[in-house]
């Protein structure tokens, strides 16, 4: 197997990584978007019993109802204590998968890098060789003495 060619499987290789880590962070993505989605859902359903708990109140609210609006209330809020927590922990995932892609990104591109150089080497020396040849060929050309048509 020529370099060129362990190059190029080398780059290959690393395009295959880094396209799983885009993927993988896409996921990560879509899973932090519903985290904080769920999140919303609960501060919205928070606020929306607080408002009813007030409208209750002002109607005249007996101790039993009092107790359940305060119960449920409570429920809802350690959920989203839980679920700020998942969205920190998604955050946190999401960063680290950022940065995993990240540097799969920068070796595939390294490698590609490489590859281009060692591209353009075998051009430069295929081109020295075609005119090293052209000059030889010139250089004879020139030494063989000219014959005149009689």
């Amino acid at each position: 197997m020529t370099r060129r060619n362990q190059l190029q499987v080398l780059v290959d290789l690393a395009a295959h990584r880094s396209n799983a880590a885009a993927r993988n962070l896409a996921l990560l993505n879509s899973q932090g978007e519903k985290s904080e989605e769920k999140l919303r859902l609960l501060r919205s359903y928070l606020q929306e019993y607080r408002a009813r708990l007030d409208e209750s109140i002002r109607e005249g609210l007996d101790g039993e109802r009092l107790r359940n609006y305060l119960a449920f209330i409570s429920r809802v809020e350690r959920a989203i204590a839980e679920q700020s927590s998942e969205v920190e922990k998604d955050k946190a995932r999401i960063e680290f998968g950022k940065k995993r892609w990240q540097e799969e990104e920068r070796q595939r591109r390294t490698f590609k890098t490489l590859v281009d150089r060692r591209h353009r080497e075998s051009i430069l020396a295929d081109e020295r060789v075609q005119q090293r040849q052209n000059d030889e060929f010139a250089s004879r050309a020139a030494s063989r003495p000219l014959t005149t048509a009689r």
